[in-house]
């Protein structure tokens, strides 16, 4: 919302301007002069109601020879924000126009929505067979931990025998 908020009057009778040119400068004054001490909202007031309002849009879209759509330059996500204040200041009618030259944003926001919902399912999905998958892996890795703790308690058993064995042997030897 950049604009100039704190201009307060402003006449253009020397260069014999339009009167359409004039009341337009009159309405954007006027909104700076009743919101002085806040910038942003007269700033605010402005965009609402001139470019949220069609007709007034048109109007000055003539005034300055472009011809551009401001819906078309609208996120579609500020979409619903946008149309809620063009119906809560303008009415249903002007909620109709803005509807109409906003409808395939609006389908495309839905789309979007809903096509990144699904690939959210799809990654919480994946991660639980994931999850699944590693669980599966650490169960088999104790598994075999276990076997191993049971191969090395085995294979000391067996040296301790081996050495109590040829322990007797050295016994016997030393006697003879």
């Amino acid at each position: 919302l950049h604009s100039n908020h704190t201009l307060k009057s402003l006449s253009l009778e020397i260069l014999d301007a339009d009167e359409d040119i004039q009341r337009h400068i009159g309405e954007a004054t006027q909104i700076n002069t009743l919101h002085a001490s806040n910038p942003e909202a007269a700033g605010q007031e402005k965009v609402i109601q001139t470019q949220l309002n069609s007709v007034k849009r048109a109007e000055l879209a003539d005034l300055q020879e472009v011809n551009q759509s401001l819906n078309n330059e609208i996120d579609p996500l500020h979409l619903p924000e946008v149309l809620s204040l063009v119906g809560h200041h303008h009415g249903h009618g002007e909620l109709y126009v803005a509807l109409k030259s906003s409808i395939v944003g609006l389908f495309s926001t839905v789309n979007m929505k809903k096509s990144m919902q699904k690939k959210k399912e799809y990654h919480v999905a994946k991660a639980a067979e994931h999850a699944a998958i590693a669980a599966e892996h650490r169960a088999k890795a104790e598994e075999i931990d276990a076997k191993l703790a049971t191969m090395d308690q085995a294979a000391e058993a067996n040296q301790v025998d081996v050495d109590s064995q040829s322990n007797k042997g050295v016994e016997h030897e030393g006697l003879g």
